[in-house]
């Protein structure tokens, strides 16, 4: 039987290496693998680096999602104030109302 010379401690979120396919050639496997170490933990740094890449390119576009609805949710909460003020300040007394019968508890 033979054993893939693979990193035991990944990263967080990082992939394995591809490892060899299984070789009758015991010899053969060892020249591969002190090849595959260096060049693993390169390839290592590479998969970190993509995968740190993509999580910032999700997180921003996030940002952007978060901050546009933001601004459709001021912007109706700031017309509806105007059109209708004596409403808005009545649900702001009894959601102030509820809040403190529930905090008094």
């Amino acid at each position: 039987m033979t054993e893939s010379h693979q990193p035991t401690a990944l990263a967080a979120g990082s992939s394995p290496v591809a490892s060899d396919p299984p070789s009758s050639a015991g010899s053969s496997q060892q020249g591969n693998g002190s090849t595959q170490k260096s060049s693993g933990s390169d390839g290592g740094r590479t998969t970190s680096a993509r995968t740190l890449s993509d999580l910032k390119d999700k997180i921003g576009s996030a940002q952007e999602v978060v901050k546009t609805k933001y601004r459709v949710v001021s912007e109706s909460t700031d017309d509806y104030v105007h059109e209708a003020p004596w409403k808005a300040v009545t649900m702001a007394l009894i959601g102030g109302l509820i809040i403190g019968m529930l905090a008094r508890r």
